[in-house]
């Protein structure tokens, strides 16, 4: 745990440490691989709503460091009438990603594909064409509660991967939470960091009450990662979260359909780093 003002150079130290001791660089990237970046910038407004542009670049050139061939940042904002252009130029990742040596895909450019799930009630969606052509997938997630599905973090971060019409049925219907892991299911990221250096533990996601928690997380398993969140998140004063994390409805489904840990025995812990066996 750190300060919120930590300086670009110590992120990134803090960054790289979190990774290694977590997943290890070498076990996520192979020379030359073609790596897709999916931040969090469903707004371009600053963090804790939206992904930190500085851990953002350090985040590109470590994976540049370690042999990423090429990284492209892919995102896709919310539904319409938002802009996701508009929404990356306004938090200024077109220019940081030109400096740090991305480039930068708004998702829908390059046409969608239809994806199978291991879900019921969604079974299959369509995604950004990166999404399935990348060698690697790497997101950097926020962390986050939200006022419909109770958290925002690694297994809610892949709804801003599928094509908006499918994005918004999700408000219709009802099982949004089950709906979020099933969209989930059709991803298998080799990385996943989430900054909870700043967080809402109330509200969300696009405003709510603001806390520093301090911590970066990063590992593989998404149960585990968004376990480990939730109980960072239910340190802070006037968190909304007062479920033990196993007992929302996002993370059961996401157990029955395979995609992490299922129960604490299972998650191993480093400082703000989460490992799953």
């Amino acid at each position: 745990m750190r300060d919120r003002g930590e300086p670009a150079v110590e992120l990134a130290r803090w960054l790289h440490d979190t990774i290694e001791r977590s997943v290890g660089f070498r076990n996520v990237i192979r020379p030359g691989d073609r790596v897709l970046l999916k931040p969090n910038f469903n707004s371009g407004d600053p963090p804790p709503n939206s992904t930190d542009v500085t851990l953002l670049v350090a985040l590109i050139r470590l994976l540049h460091d370690y042999g990423a061939g090429h990284v492209t940042v892919g995102e896709g904002s919310r539904h319409p009438p938002t802009n996701t252009r508009f929404e990356l130029r306004r938090a200024g990742v077109f220019e940081a990603c030109r400096r740090a040596g991305a480039s930068v895909e708004v998702f829908g450019d390059s046409g969608w594909v239809p994806v199978n799930t291991r879900g019921q009630r969604l079974r299959w969606v369509e995604v950004a064409r990166p999404l399935v052509e990348c060698d690697r997938l790497v997101f950097a997630c926020c962390l986050k509660t939200h006022w419909l599905t109770s958290f925002s973090i690694s297994l809610k971060h892949t709804v801003g991967c599928i094509r908006p019409r499918h994005r918004a049925r999700l408000h219709f219907g009802g099982h949004i939470e089950e709906q979020v892991a099933e969209i989930a299911s059709a991803f298998r990221p080799d990385l996943v960091v989430v900054d909870g250096r700043q967080c809402f533990c109330r509200g969300g996601p696009c405003y709510g009450f603001v806390q520093d928690a301090g911590v970066l997380i990063a590992g593989a398993d998404r149960v585990a990662i968004d376990v480990t969140g939730i109980r960072c998140l239910q340190t802070l004063q006037g968190c909304s979260l007062t479920r033990d994390p196993w007992q929302y409805r996002q993370i059961q489904h996401a157990v029955e359909l395979g995609l992490g840990a299922h129960r604490d025995e299972e998650i191993e812990l480093l400082e703000e780093q989460v490992l799953s066996e």
